[in-house]
């Protein structure tokens, strides 16, 4: 079961890109390792800084970082960004990606970009 809590942000175009890849490599993450049945995602910008957090209530634990953790690690640091990993409140996994706000234009809100995507 997937749930999400997605405010609208406004996102440089480099900023979507960064945050897509990151948001892919952890639902492989989940899917491939975890054994969740419950993922949970929220963005939000709050002082002027971008908050992505997915959260999941598989088996948790002892994290060994790969190559996609450190991959998301490298590419969030090239955008003065940061990921914290942390047990969630259900015994599975939490990470938390932040990412001040780019000074470039940014693309239209995510939330609209979705809504863009599922329309047929």
């Amino acid at each position: 079961k997937l749930t999400t809590a997605l405010a609208p942000v406004h996102l440089s175009p480099s900023q979507v890109n960064v945050l897509c890849l990151v948001l892919r490599e952890a639902i492989t993450n989940i899917v491939r390792h975890a054994h969740a049945t419950i993922c949970h995602i929220a963005l939000l910008e709050k002082d002027r800084t971008i908050h992505l957090a997915i959260e999941d209530n598989g088996l948790g634990g002892q994290i060994r970082e790969g190559n996609g953790l450190r991959g998301m690690r490298e590419r969030l640091r090239s955008m003065a960004g940061a990921v914290k990993l942390t047990d969630s409140a259900d015994g599975g996994t939490r990470l938390e990606i932040t990412l001040p706000l780019a000074s470039e234009s940014p693309a239209p809100p995510t939330a609209q970009i979705v809504e863009e995507a599922d329309a047929p």
